[in-house]
């Protein structure tokens, strides 16, 4: 219904004695929606599976490129499922709100009341959750019946491992969100490394973070989704002994010479000398924080709908047979190896060892490997044994740490890493030689883990056993 030339008050007696002109499509109840902060037309649409049309026809007056005040009433129509999906939903969370424990489902299980997002299907909800299609259709009759039917903002139940039900939409439920209290000196990179993720992550989550990246104080809090678990930060002071400069102090606490000055809040230059006695401030970690322990074990899997990586140019696949992976996972390789072949000059084949078998499970020895989003890649090596297709273990002596480091930020600036595992040693190597080439020293904190030592976990490229001859990358959902 179009109504010309109506003044405001007009319009809105139109739209009262409009009534149900508009009724809702046969099976679905009309419900009102509140406008918030950040509401928009098409979000709205999204929300509630309508068309930017039927949401003007049910709202006589509103078009779409409409201002929306907030508190502004928007009538939309609902299933009567999801309707009664989103009272549950509403109704458990105020119960957990006035402490009341989550709605159990088995042993260790709880009701988790989620709600689908853009690109979502059966099959993609039940791998992010580890779950099977049948248990994500188990509590929707729409969805048994038809299965294709799931739509961006339909609640579904689902009876979900609890350490999943407590973690972030934000994070895609694989953790929940951390606010990471900032120290004296530091800066996106250095917080970025800290948690394993990348600094646009954190401009993501934290709105207005990149405008004032270089105007962080002590005490300002940032939102991340870990990669790394968390832990409680403590402050202390360090008397230094006899023998002991930066670098020596820096190590005894897993932190790079960079971090431990930082903390010096401009105090102290690098070139400084130490005296005996004098005190320093050190921010150490303690403890996992309270709600990140036991992280939920992503490691293991089936592969649905796998796709097996070709045979292509710059790359050589060892065992094809187990070069089976998620279509993005093998999209990903091949752009990832395209980089370095540019980068390189093309230098020697890349040689791309397991991903997974076909189907995906269990494959020993491997650990993971299970769900298509793991790769082994060998090292890139120079001399008489560059092409050699076996894993052979590097070292100074025949690593082409060049080569490497323009194949690992290949795999890094696909933005999808979750982490590359790789030998510390290597690491250093690498390292050393990306700082001398110019990288910058924001870039080399965000990703390495290196300088820090082994046992520190922080950034992307992390330290594993067993990763002298290869190195290990792990792709996001």
């Amino acid at each position: 219904m179009r109504i010309l030339g109506l003044g405001t008050s007009a319009l809105a007696l139109a739209w009262l004695v409009a009534g149900d002109a508009s009724a809702c499509p046969k099976g679905q109840k009309r419900e009102t929606h509140e406008i918030v902060q950040g509401d928009s037309l098409s979000e709205i649409g999204a929300k509630y599976g309508m068309s930017l049309r039927e949401l003007e026809n049910e709202n006589p007056g509103l078009r779409r490129d409409s201002i929306l005040k907030l508190g502004r009433k928007v009538r939309v129509c609902v299933a009567p499922e999801e309707a009664a999906a989103r009272a549950r939903a509403a109704a458990r969370e105020a119960a957990i709100a006035a402490g009341e424990a989550p709605v159990k489902c088995g042993k260790g299980k709880v009701i988790l009341d989620y709600k689908a997002v853009s690109g979502d299907t059966v099959g993609v909800v039940a791998s992010r959750f580890g779950l099977r299609e049948a248990d994500v259709q188990g509590r929707s009759a729409a969805l048994k019946k038809d299965p294709d039917s799931l739509k961006a903002g339909q609640r579904l139940e689902l009876c979900v491992d609890e350490r999943r039900a407590n973690a972030a939409p934000e994070c895609n439920y694989e953790t929940p969100i951390f606010e990471h209290v900032v120290v004296p000196g530091e800066d996106p990179s250095d917080i970025a490394g800290r948690y394993g993720v990348r600094s646009p992550d954190l401009f993501r989550w934290n709105r207005g973070l990149k405008e004032r990246a270089r105007r962080l104080h002590a005490g300002d809090k940032v939102k991340v989704c870990p990669a790394i678990a968390p832990r409680v930060r403590d402050k202390v002071i360090h008397k230094v002994a006899k023998g002991e400069n930066l670098g020596v102090i820096a190590l005894k606490y897993g932190l790079s010479p960079g971090e431990l000055l930082t903390y010096q809040d401009g105090k102290l230059k690098i070139d400084d000398m130490l005296s005996i006695g004098q005190e320093l401030i050190v921010w150490v970690d303690g403890a996992i924080a309270p709600g990140f322990g036991g992280e939920y074990d992503d490691d293991t899997g089936v592969l649905k709908k796998g796709v097996q990586l070709a045979p292509g140019p710059y790359y050589v696949v060892k065992a094809p047979v187990n070069a089976w992976g998620t279509a993005k996972t093998v999209r990903l390789i091949q752009a990832a190896v395209a980089a370095y072949a540019k980068r390189s000059n093309k230098g020697p084949a890349v040689h791309v060892g397991d991903i997974s078998k076909k189907g995906g499970g269990k494959f020993p020895p491997h650990r993971s490997h299970q769900h298509g989003r793991d790769v082994d890649v060998g090292y890139v090596l120079k001399g008489a044994v560059a092409d050699e297709p076996r894993f052979l273990h590097a070292g100074r002596s025949n690593l082409d740490a060049e080569r490497t480091w323009a194949l690992l930020k290949a795999f890094v600036d696909t933005d999808e890493v979750r982490y590359i595992f790789m030998d510390y040693d290597l690491q250093r190597l690498v390292y050393e030689h990306a700082k001398s080439a110019g990288e910058s020293q924001d870039t080399l904190d965000e990703l390495f883990q290196y300088p820090r030592g082994r046992g520190r976990s922080h950034g992307i490229i992390r330290h594993w056993k067993n990763h002298v001859n290869h190195f290990h990358v792990r792709f996001r959902e």
